[in-house]
């Protein structure tokens, strides 16, 4: 079966309390819980909005606080980015988009409705904030209330309650000046551990059991202008997987932090990002390779942030490609850029690398550039081999008639 990541990582998790356990953010989505939540009844299939509805557009700069579970602990910190609201022409229907802020980059509407004096939204829960057709559940909007479960030897519980009385999530308006807050949430990532993973708010559910996968609170939107250009922080690369051949599993795992290198928050309709190989190689998402699963229509090599299809997803990339073989992706290192392109101008941020492999010597980078026109294995009496075998002897002969012997253990 295909990787399924959607967006977000649930279940309720145990956790230690002599190191705060952090998510890398990107994870394969547990197929079993550790516990059995309160269902929400979600249907099994849905109609998303991921077109912008038409109406007045106004950008919010995203304050307040989240929490992150997964299977490996929890991750709290301050929200960033930005949200985007649609306005309609009737005076009464709003559209959020990224109504939180783990779903931001998924692109996905939400609908709310205006109050008659224009001072509150009120937005339904139920609604999804990401679905996955092929797998037919997704992350629906719940509000409730984490709680945490001191197991003893240092362990505790983290645990969530939905509100079963919770119909709407509301914010109020400020009339002076446009600040919209979130009412009735409250908590604090500020506590001690592990009680700054105390809290009420908006939460997000998989809908197939609803275990919690994300919550926040605190949250404060404010007014902020259109994008303008600025320089993207640089992102962070975190892991390489090679799985060995070509079958679409070799995975690359980084972060992108939607603010500029003055921390100001970035536009993620004007991201995107590029891969990157040893010395500088931009790294071409061919057509042929990636182009039907992933919707393509001609090669890529900028992926805007938060591009869905079969291999992309906010924080992870997957390969049809393998570093074994005569063909590798890549030598010795996996980098990652951002693209930001505000009114036609473009900044960028440094090409971050990861080193995967020891940095070729001179000689290693000599061979690489040298055509492979043969590999032989010998065992240790000298004698030919058609796969190597225990201690062998590789011998590579190249294009312009020179060779190397390397040691494999096999």
């Amino acid at each position: 079966m295909k990787k399924f990541l959607l967006l977000l990582l649930g279940a309720s998790v145990a956790v230690c309390a002599s190191a705060q356990v952090k998510s890398m953010g990107n994870a394969y989505r547990p197929v079993e819980k550790s516990m059995t939540a309160t269902s929400v009844n979600a249907p099994s299939r849905v109609d998303i909005i991921t077109e912008q509805p038409e109406g007045t557009v106004v950008n919010y700069m995203r304050g307040g606080e989240y929490l992150l579970s997964s299977l490996y602990g929890y991750d709290t910190d301050y929200q960033s980015g930005r949200v985007k609201i649609v306005y309609a022409d009737d005076g009464k229907t709003v559209y959020i988009k990224d109504i939180m802020c783990y779903g931001e980059g998924t692109g996905v509407w939400v609908v709310g409705e205006l109050s008659e004096d224009g001072t509150m939204i009120t937005v339904p829960l139920g609604q999804y904030i990401a679905f996955n057709e092929e797998f037919n559940y997704g992350v629906i909007l719940s509000w409730g209330s984490t709680d945490v479960l001191d197991l003893g030897d240092g362990f505790y519980w983290l645990d969530f309650i939905p509100d079963e009385r919770a119909e709407n999530v509301v914010y109020a308006i400020d009339p002076d000046n446009g600040t919209i807050t979130m009412l009735d949430s409250e908590g604090s990532v500020d506590n001690p551990y592990p009680n700054n993973c105390v809290a009420t708010g908006l939460a997000g559910l998989w809908s197939d059991d609803g275990s919690v996968a994300t919550i926040e609170w605190n949250s404060v939107w404010t007014p902020v202008g259109d994008a303008v250009p600025a320089v993207p922080a640089n992102p962070e690369v975190l892991e390489f997987f090679d799985c060995g051949d070509e079958s679409g599993y070799t995975r690359f795992d980084f972060n992108i932090n939607l603010v500029d290198v003055d921390g100001n928050p970035l536009d993620p309709d004007c991201l995107t990002y590029s891969i990157y190989t040893d010395n500088d190689d931009l790294f071409t998402f061919d057509y042929d390779t990636y182009g039907v699963q992933n919707g393509f229509e001609t090669d890529m090599t900028e992926i805007p942030y938060g591009y869905g299809g079969e291999d992309f997803y906010l924080r992870r990339v997957y390969f049809y490609r393998t570093n074994e073989g005569d063909n590798p992706m890549f030598t010795w290192r996996i980098g990652m850029q951002l693209n930001y392109t505000v009114e036609g101008v473009t900044n960028k941020s440094d090409i971050v690398y990861l080193e995967v492999y020891p940095k070729p010597t001179a000689v290693d980078e000599v061979n690489a550039a040298k055509a492979v026109t043969g590999v032989r294995y010998y065992n240790m009496a000298g004698q030919q081999m058609a796969q190597p075998s225990g201690m062998t002897i590789k011998v590579t002969t190249y294009s312009d008639g020179t060779s190397t012997a390397d040691k494999l253990m096999k």
